[in-house]
């Protein structure tokens, strides 16, 4: 609902088992991580966040109807053995009702990988429908774990257009994460050179 608080929590976690790491003990320099809420018109904007133990908090206030995103793009400054790791997250919502909420843009602004929810087209009952991107271009062939709440796990590729369609099959919290790996991809990080990049894209799902 426009002009109504919404809250935010940002965790570092294994999604296997489901522990949150403290803070302190996030790899590298991830906590460094800057939050950007894109909004119905498009207009992306940074929201300020606080350190908790676990977590970091933040908030906005919807002030239109239609859809938002929440979205984080980070490359951690220490490669891993020549390997850059770069860890993206998204998170969907919106004032109104949600079927009738526009996509919101992927462009050059977003982060490199990118897992976008297609409210339009989650038709179906139990499912969920997102689209993977890559530099701002929708690509296929992206493969994504579903971590269901039981502990099982499903792999996914997004088609030819981008799509994955996610069914959920139990009741509770889910995780989806697409990677992906360019073995010859060189460049430097805020603090060394790297020879590959190993890319996520991270969505949570409650059912």
């Amino acid at each position: 609902m426009p002009g109504k608080k919404q809250e935010v929590r940002i965790y570092y976690s294994e999604f296997k088992d489901r522990t949150f790491e403290k803070v302190a003990d996030w790899y590298s320099d991830v906590a460094d991580f800057k939050l950007w809420l894109v909004q119905p018109n498009g207009k992306r904007v940074q929201l300020p966040t606080q350190a908790q133990e676990d977590h970091f908090t933040a908030s906005f206030v919807p002030e239109q109807a239609g859809s938002y995103r929440l979205e984080i793009g980070h490359t951690a400054g220490d490669p891993g053995e020549g390997t850059a790791y770069q860890f993206n997250a998204f998170a969907q919502a919106w004032a109104g009702e949600p079927l009738e909420a526009k996509r919101l843009p992927v462009g050059a602004a977003q982060p490199e990988l990118v897992l976008a929810e297609e409210l339009q087209l989650t038709a179906k009952p139990a499912t969920k429908v997102f689209r993977s991107y890559f530099k701002g271009e929708p690509v296929g062939g992206i493969s994504a774990t579903l971590f269901l709440p039981s502990g099982k796990t499903e792999t996914i590729t997004s088609n030819a257009e981008g799509l994955l369609e996610v069914e959920l099959k139990e009741k509770g919290i889910y995780f989806l994460e697409a990677t992906t790996y360019h073995e010859s991809e060189a460049g430097r990080t805020k603090k060394a050179p790297y020879q590959s990049v190993w890319r996520c894209a991270t969505q949570k799902i409650e059912f």
